[in-house]
């Protein structure tokens, strides 16, 4: 099936209301997803960047894109990290799994993948998603960048987070039988409001912890590994020199 281009939606105001019963919903999802999901979390010491030197390249003709520099405040750099061992794939087998299963790789109750624009099974530069979040978080994403070992999805307008991320799979360093997958986003706040709603609060980090956990453990069981795969993540978090935001701790 081959969809129509799709435009980015309005950003909607966001209720009070609204934002504290998604809030309850989040943290209920949290506290039961970590259960069991075996994870080891970092921080590591933030620096000074200019958001510009951050920004994905624009290698398409798209004012809608919501790119780092749009933003406001503090740009948040996550990586999320598995190995994959025992499993008959290789690299490119794997990105070929993310890239046509992106919507059931993802926990639907947190975020549910749309794709709005490009074609069934196949992942090009161009091509929309709609996300559905937990709350009123909903947005859109391009692809930027698809390659066999690696894509990047960039925000449009409306998406309450300016950035992107990219998702990639390379050989692991010192064991030639396994794969590491890496998620890795650098990320702020689409504008003041949400950076008080949905940054302060901490919910949206939290769930999207909870996402690519999911994502990347499911991505595990698709490609034929045994065991749940323990999932390391890293945050930085780096003030920026464009706005005159104030430095911010890592």
């Amino acid at each position: 099936m081959h969809y129509g281009t799709r435009r980015s939606r309005d950003s909607i105001p966001i209720a009070v209301p609204l934002l504290l019963a998604s809030g309850a919903l989040g943290l209920l999802a949290i506290v039961w997803r970590r259960t069991a999901a075996p994870r080891r979390e970092s921080r590591v010491r933030g620096s000074t960047a200019s958001v510009h030197d951050l920004a994905v390249p624009q290698t398409l003709d798209a004012p809608d894109m919501q790119s780092l520099p749009v933003g406001t405040g503090a740009v948040f750099h996550r990586k999320y990290e598995i190995v994959l061992t025992d499993v008959a794939s290789s690299g490119r087998d794997v990105m070929r799994l993310m890239q046509r299963n992106l919507a059931e790789l993802a926990p639907a109750m947190l975020a549910h993948f749309e794709k709005t624009s490009g074609t069934d099974g196949l992942m090009c530069v161009g091509d929309e998603y709609d996300i559905t979040m937990l709350g009123p978080w909903n947005g859109m994403v391009r692809v930027s960048e698809a390659s066999p070992t690696a894509f990047t999805l960039v925000t449009l307008d409306g998406h309450p987070e300016a950035g992107h991320i990219t998702f990639s799979v390379t050989a692991h360093d010192s064991d030639a039988r396994a794969l590491h997958v890496n998620i890795e986003s650098w990320a702020r706040s689409r504008d003041s409001m949400v950076a008080a709603a949905y940054g302060a609060l901490g919910i949206g980090k939290q769930v999207q912890t909870e996402v690519w956990i999911t994502f990347l453990q499911r991505l595990a069981t698709l490609a034929g590994m045994r065991d749940t795969p323990e999932v390391s993540i890293t945050t930085e978090t780096l003030s920026t020199t464009d706005d005159g935001d104030a430095p911010a701790s890592a």
